[in-house]
């Protein structure tokens, strides 16, 4: 649900990256097929719509993927993980710097990875506390990985 709530936000702030045509279906589901093909088989046994891009990001276990530019103008691809509690958001950080998720970040021309840890009730209500944190985050220095939990 938080994902749905955040995909909303960055709908409306116009930097939702889902729709871009170099993440059309096929290609995800490719890049699905080869890094995650347990995932695959078995959306594929819940008999899951693969034409869906929205049903394999799913498959993917990607919230969102939006697209920022930085103070230097450079336009960054990020992709998103909402998760409710700071101990998962590290498991998930922790799976993030993986060979397989290092793999799908590449293919997918994700740049950068963050996970968003933030409890319903405190989910920011209005898109100027998004536009704050999402450009506060664009311009913060990332390590080697590129992966960041943040903290909300």
């Amino acid at each position: 649900m938080l994902g749905l709530r955040f995909q909303a936000v960055a709908s409306q702030l116009r930097v939702l990256a889902f729709r871009a045509s170099d993440l059309n279906a096929e290609h995800l589901l490719s890049v699905a097929e080869q890094y995650l093909p347990k995932r695959v088989t078995w959306a594929k046994n819940k008999r899951h719509d693969f034409s869906d891009a929205l049903v394999l990001w799913d498959v993917l276990n990607i919230d969102a993927v939006i697209e920022l530019e930085n103070q230097d103008g450079k336009l960054v691809r990020v992709g998103i993980s909402l998760l409710e509690s700071e101990q998962k958001g590290r498991d998930r950080i922790y799976d993030l710097k993986s060979r397989r998720w290092y793999g799908i970040r590449e293919a997918l021309k994700i740049e950068q990875y963050w996970v968003l840890a933030v409890k319903w009730k405190d989910f920011p209500k209005n898109r100027g506390e998004w536009i704050d944190i999402l450009y506060r985050e664009i311009d913060t220095a990332v390590d080697h990985s590129g992966c960041r939990l943040i903290i909300l």
